[in-house]
């Protein structure tokens, strides 16, 4: 298992930041070059189902199919990887208020398979350049949106 865990000050408020944050189908938008794909398979009220399509970049050019089970209670997005070669890796993202922006903080456990063992150094890194690659462009989409309103 390899723990994830960063911090992020956005000037986006918490309830944007979340619903941008759960368009996911848009994340390919935002990381083309590691994001290749993502259908939502089955959506209810209470959870969101994707598959994601995904292309690492390390020493190594490797692409992934996963399923993730998406849930939201109140400021925290619950993300869990259902099938693929990460299963039952889980990231919780809460947004809290601060000022006139968000604290966004992501705790994740990437359960990493031994035959990525000696990769897992690369996984971690590459997780952490998507996840906060999306959180930062989320927020510039919606800066900049407020902008051309004005």
């Amino acid at each position: 298992m390899a723990n994830l865990e960063f911090t992020l000050a956005l000037a986006s408020n918490p309830e944007e930041l979340i619903a941008h944050s759960m368009d996911y189908e848009s994340y390919v938008n935002y990381l083309p070059d590691h994001i290749k794909n993502i259908t939502i398979i089955e959506k209810t009220h209470e959870e969101t189902i994707t598959e994601e399509v995904l292309e690492f970049h390390t020493i190594i050019t490797k692409k992934i199919i996963q399923r993730s089970s998406h849930k939201r209670k109140d400021n925290v997005l619950f993300t869990e990887i259902i099938s693929g070669p990460f299963k039952n890796s889980k990231i919780e993202v809460k947004y809290d208020a601060h000022n006139s922006g968000t604290v966004v903080t992501l705790i994740g456990n990437l359960e990493i398979p031994l035959k990525y063992k000696i990769l897992s150094i690369a996984i971690k890194k590459m997780y952490k350049i998507v996840l906060r690659g999306i959180l930062y462009k989320i927020n510039n989409e919606i800066v900049n949106s407020k902008k051309v309103g004005v």
